[in-house]
């Protein structure tokens, strides 16, 4: 009965994706549903077919807790059908006048800042690596600080000024491949973000940072053209797989081709690849976080772990600062330490409790369903300001994708802090940007 319900919930997901009225032809809630469709409906479906064998080796106590609750199934296709009912309360509440915001936007003073920005960006880079040991040392150290061993030195916090080639990225292939406008130095910035996007994959050990700052350009396309242009989607998918499939060995073996040369990154890239297939390792094993997550916040949450009460929105708050320079201290027990303790036994942040997983270590069955519905209202207002948007300023494309995936995104992540650590930069550019904005409230008819 378990696995009918999760088909029923993929089928649910898939039709509403296919069926429902979309201005943009891949939207924030495109991506909610992708990302929601795989964690929760083929993920739990793949663990009763294959059994627990499939979850992920970061979460060896995950046995304990999936499919020992017996209304999960049901939870979470409740749960999506309240992110629907909040998406569309305001779709179909729409008064016959609306308030609109009017951009207007000199985009040469933009391209004037271009160089600054690269400028900065750099400044940023350097200050992180030169304080790590330099770049082979950063590189070496990199899993070490993704994993939580290593705890980020006190200019750690320039990693949230990352962020900035992403639209740099995006912005300036908008312009000249898509807008067509064929100056020079923009192809020159084009290959500069990407050298960029490489480093940065690199020293973050991040395959997830390579495939959004890539699947970016192909979804700005897609929206632009208004065409999904499946001759290029097959092998971007194709792509996607193998940096899942090959993505973690690659990076835990790069450091050896820089200190002991090409053989020794292949003897480590190798070896790398036979543990994994030991383990029993699989694209879907990473997936399964966010389901075998939920299972435990509904076993545990309000017997042995008190409810977070939406806590972990005022602690990002605190943690998105340069703790270190500032003096002030961190939080005790964030959301995903708490979830990682219960699910590997050790108090780091590794475990992603997913959507589900917040809302539940919230408030239960009561912050799924309340969380859900009010997500879904976040959703359907942040629509409606992205076409509004777009409509005066296409080049507006760039930062309705960043959000996009931010928001869509949350639901294999969960955690806020991560959220608000990438809308950091965009934030900040879009507080510089309303200095170049000429903006106007008006009221128009539907």
């Amino acid at each position: 009965m378990d696995l009918f319900v999760y088909f029923l919930l993929g089928t649910v997901v898939i039709t509403h994706e296919v069926v429902r009225k979309k201005y943009f032809k891949i939207d924030l809630i495109t991506i909610f549903n992708l990302f929601f469709f795989l964690v929760y409906s083929f993920a739990p479906a793949a663990l009763i077919i294959g059994g627990n064998s499939l979850i992920l080796d970061d979460m060896p106590y995950g046995h304990k807790y999936f499919g020992h609750y017996a209304f999960t199934p049901y939870l979470v296709f409740l749960s999506y059908l309240f992110f629907l009912a909040g998406f569309y309360t305001l779709k179909f509440g729409e008064n016959t006048h609306n308030w609109k915001f009017k951009f207007w936007w000199d985009e040469d003073t933009i391209e004037f800042i271009l160089p600054f920005a690269y400028a900065l960006l750099f400044f940023f880079l350097f200050i992180y690596v030169n304080e790590v040991g330099g770049l082979m040392k950063t590189i070496e150290l990199a899993e070490a600080y993704r994993s939580g061993v290593l705890e980020y030195n006190k200019f750690g916090f320039v990693m949230k000024f990352f962020p900035l080639n992403t639209i740099l990225l995006y912005y300036v292939y908008y312009k000249y491949f898509l807008e067509k406008k064929q100056n020079k130095l923009l192809l020159l910035y084009f290959i500069l973000s990407l050298l960029f996007v490489v480093l940065f994959t690199v020293i973050q050990n991040s395959r997830g940072f390579l495939i959004f700052q890539l699947a970016g350009l192909y979804v700005i396309t897609a929206n632009y053209h208004k065409n999904l242009f499946l001759k290029y989607l097959i092998p971007t998918l194709i792509s996607t797989f193998i940096v899942i499939k090959y993505g973690k060995a690659f990076f835990n073996a790069i450091q050896f081709l820089f200190t002991d040369g090409f053989d020794a990154f292949i003897n480590a890239f190798t070896g790398r690849l036979n543990i994994d297939a030991q383990q029993g390792s699989s694209i879907i094993s990473y997936f399964t976080h966010p389901i075998v997550s939920l299972e435990a916040t509904l076993i545990r949450t309000g017997t042995d772990i008190p409810w977070r009460y939406f806590r972990d929105i005022k602690d990002t708050f605190l943690m998105i600062l340069p703790n270190e320079l500032l003096g002030i201290e961190e939080p005790k027990m964030p959301l995903m330490e708490q979830n990682t303790l219960i699910l590997l036994g050790q108090p780091i942040q590794i475990v992603l409790p997913g959507i589900l997983g917040y809302f539940s270590y919230a408030g239960h069955i009561i912050g799924l369903f309340l969380g859900s519905y009010l997500y879904g209202l976040i959703g359907v207002t942040l629509m409606k300001f992205s076409i509004n948007m777009y409509r005066s300023l296409p080049a507006s494309l760039v930062y309705i994708f960043v959000f996009s995936l931010s928001y869509g995104y949350f639901a294999f992540r969960g955690v806020p802090d991560q959220i608000l650590n990438d809308a950091f930069m965009y934030i900040v550019i879009i507080m510089f940007l309303l200095f170049s904005f000429k903006l106007k409230l008006i009221k128009v008819k539907n």
